[in-house]
């Protein structure tokens, strides 16, 4: 292990937001304070993780940097950037900076700032684990500030199934925790959570594992029949601290990270049924969506249509396939972010999101107006945007064998882009309500409420136009997944393995593949 800058900033991008939310939520009084520091250390995590993309993604060939270490017994502290978690570091960043950023001053107080630090602390501890035990620790804590927002949302039945989400995910994670250390035990393994270890080693894990992992993703991508809790935290939960935890691709990662290298044998068992569920996911939230009054249900049901292709893509178990799942799970939450961002702003200055009240806004506010119809215009792959390059890959691969859910999706797409339209026409065009036209003190968008919108319709433009830049961050990791399928066949006697088989070596070791 080199301790080099690198490795050193592994535990800074967690250590430093966990650090923020303790410091903003019981050490500063001062609200004013409170915001400026959560701001502040926002920025210091998105400047480092987007220096670390920097200085290890922008190339062909991934080197995966490494910080391990033992802690006790069979426990160890391993993390690592590799080419699957290199671009989600500085997104999710991104993501919790624009929420801070656009949060009015009178709502950001110690509790909002804190929430959204310890969301985006714990979401990068779990993309950056390669630890079984370190990530199932930070997947549940990731969930944590979202039930304490149920909580202040003063409704029971959310708060409700906000507490079953949380248990059915920590009861999964926990169990395949028990059952990979009695199967390491079994095997004599030192570190029998490594998921690098286990990778490298080849040793058959029982396939519950890999159900138990399968189940806490699919829950928390929001796939049908496990998404009523997203979407009534999407329409009922506080949003700007609520949002960050809601809308990330830790569900598809979780699949990428563990499942599909670990479990070979399983992916292809369930590889089917897995597209077929996805592309009903995906058919359902779009139909959802067209028939929904309320703009934040409208994005809710949105991004279950997304996970439902990306799951679709994942499933299809070859190169372009997961190649665009990937691009589209990354994309997906830059762009509902954005929508919900401009959601919230309307709800900051109209009072509700009830598109039945809304109507005319464009008069006064022809840049939210803009923001809106430009980011719903990406999320349905509007061309030059990163959507299409995504749902081109995901669709191609899909072609190999599931011609009807690639046509399906094709369908799904513009179901999805009557949803928007339908929103942006009664929420910005058109007459106003008589609640609408009362609002004449109704603002544009303004200061880093413009400026977050901006770099966020900026982000997805930019990667659609040079979109090769993140294909080869991800190169490593698409290439592993790629070998599911010669390894499926001989699945019986060793796994694929996803991590083992990144780039870590010298380039020219590829040629050895």
């Amino acid at each position: 292990m080199t301790f080099d800058l690198l490795a050193l900033a592994i535990p800074v991008l967690w250590i430093v937001p966990l650090l923020g939310a303790f410091v903003v939520q019981f050490l500063i009084r001062e609200p004013t304070r409170q915001r400026d520091v959560a701001i502040g250390v926002a920025w210091v995590v998105f400047f480092i993780a987007f220096g670390v993309f920097l200085a290890n993604g922008w190339d062909s060939h991934f080197v995966r940097d490494d910080l391990e270490a033992p802690l006790f017994m069979s426990l160890r502290f391993h993390m690592a950037v590799d080419g699957l978690n290199a671009m989600l570091l500085p997104m999710t960043a991104a993501i919790a900076l624009a929420s801070l950023l656009s949060t009015p001053r009178s709502d950001l107080r110690g509790n909002t700032a804190a929430r959204i630090l310890a969301v985006l602390g714990t979401l990068l501890g779990c993309f950056l684990a390669l630890d079984a035990a370190t990530l199932a620790l930070f997947w549940i804590g990731s969930m944590l500030p979202l039930w304490q927002d149920t909580r202040r949302s003063k409704s029971r039945p959310l708060h409700l199934v906000m507490t079953l989400a949380i248990a059915a995910t920590a009861i999964a994670l926990v169990a395949a925790l028990v059952l990979m250390a009695q199967a390491g035990a079994a095997a004599g393994m030192a570190a029998p959570f490594d998921l690098l270890a286990l990778a490298r080693a080849g040793t058959p894990l029982p396939p519950v594992i890999g159900w138990l992992f399968l189940f806490a993703a699919l829950l928390r991508m929001g796939i049908f029949p496990l998404h009523l809790w997203l979407t009534a935290a999407g329409w009922r939960a506080p949003g700007y601290s609520a949002m960050p935890a809601l809308f990330t691709s830790l569900g598809s990662f979780g699949l990428a990270r563990v499942v599909m290298p670990l479990f070979p044998r399983l992916c292809e068992q369930v590889s089917t049924p897995l597209v077929v569920i996805g592309a009903v996911t995906a058919l359902y939230g779009a139909v959802l969506a067209v028939g929904q009054y309320d703009l934040r249900r409208v994005i809710g049901y949105f991004w279950v249509s997304q996970m439902g292709l990306v799951l679709t893509g994942l499933a299809s178990l070859n190169a372009p396939g997961v190649s665009g799942a990937l691009l589209q799970a990354m994309s997906s939450v830059v762009e509902v972010c954005g929508l919900m961002l401009i959601a919230l702003e309307v709800e900051a200055r109209a009072g509700t999101t009830d598109m039945r009240l809304l109507g005319g806004l464009v008069r006064r506010a022809p840049r939210l107006t803009t923001g809106f119809l430009l980011l719903s215009a990406s999320a349905v792959g509007f061309p030059g945007t990163i959507s299409f390059v995504a749902e081109d890959l995901a669709i191609q691969g899909l072609l190999h064998e599931h011609q009807l859910a690639a046509a399906l999706l094709l369908v799904v797409t513009a179901i999805n882009g009557v949803a928007l339209f339908k929103a942006f026409k009664q929420t910005f065009l058109g007459p106003g309500s008589q609640h609408a036209k009362a609002l004449r003190s109704f603002a544009d968008l303004r200061g880093w409420e413009y400026r977050a919108s901006v770099a966020l319709m900026a982000a997805l433009l930019i990667g659609g136009l040079v979109p090769q830049p993140l294909l080869a961050v991800r190169a490593g990791a698409v290439e592993a997944l790629h070998k599911l399928e010669p390894a499926i066949a001989a699945a019986e006697h060793h796994p694929a393995a996803l991590i083992a088989d990144e780039h870590e070596h010298a380039p020219d070791d590829d040629d050895d593949d």
